[in-house]
């Protein structure tokens, strides 16, 4: 925030890329509509045959102002609704992470991955995921480059994330749009965390994506 004396950064229909799991589906009702009139009716319609709908996770998750509808919001809203701990978030609030470039972004979720796999001794596997592509427009916190003055902001191991998730909770509290941050997995690259889905625009799927684990490490993707 300028008050901490962060810079900030004007974005402009900024093409990202993220990589989704697929056992995270999207928030399927926003997609099939165009305004809060039409999502009112059709949840009324869905709740009334499926009591597990899938945006019933969102309404306790997100306020309304924040909503966003039409085809791809459902990509959009789908980590704010399945909220996770993650480097700029304690898991009370939800982030959408994305990079500047495909590769950053594979190569970013490839490190959380393979640690999970590693941490629960899974055998060889592939794993489905999704690459999507959006928009970005805002103006952001800008940590980029911060990595000497500011070290504990990018620690590689997730022991180091408290001190990036209390940046993150205070820009969030005061109601910034979200961060733009050096990569730690792809040096040299830049990845987004955006807190406010209206900021994220023209969301779509690019292709599959697929993590080869050989029961030791990620050794290759395609």
């Amino acid at each position: 925030m300028r008050g901490m004396g962060l810079r900030q950064a004007r974005f402009t229909r900024q093409p990202s890329w993220r990589v989704a799991a697929t056992r995270h589906p999207p928030v399927a009702i926003f997609d099939r509509v165009t305004s809060e009139a039409e999502f009112d009716a059709a949840w009324e319609l869905e709740a009334a045959f499926n009591p597990r709908a899938d945006a019933g996770h969102l309404l306790l998750a997100l306020p309304r102002s924040q909503w966003v509808f039409g085809p791809g919001s459902g990509h959009v809203l789908a980590p704010f609704a399945y909220r996770t701990p993650s480097r700029f978030s304690d898991g009370s609030f939800g982030v959408y992470y994305a990079a500047l470039d495909e590769t950053t972004a594979i190569q970013e979720v490839a490190f959380h991955r393979e640690r999970f796999l590693a941490t629960t001794h899974e055998p060889a596997c592939v794993l489905e995921e999704q690459v999507l592509w959006a928009e970005v427009t805002g103006e952001l916190t800008d940590i980029r480059g911060e990595q000497g003055t500011h070290p504990e902001w990018y620690g590689p191991a997730t022991a180091h994330y408290p001190a990036a998730q209390a940046l993150g909770s205070s820009l969030w509290r005061a109601g910034q749009t979200g961060l733009v941050f050096s990569s730690v997995r792809n040096p040299g690259g830049e990845c987004f965390g955006i807190f406010r889905p209206r900021a994220i625009s023209s969301c779509l799927p690019l292709r599959p994506l697929r993590y080869a684990w050989d029961g030791t490490r990620i050794a290759s993707w395609a």
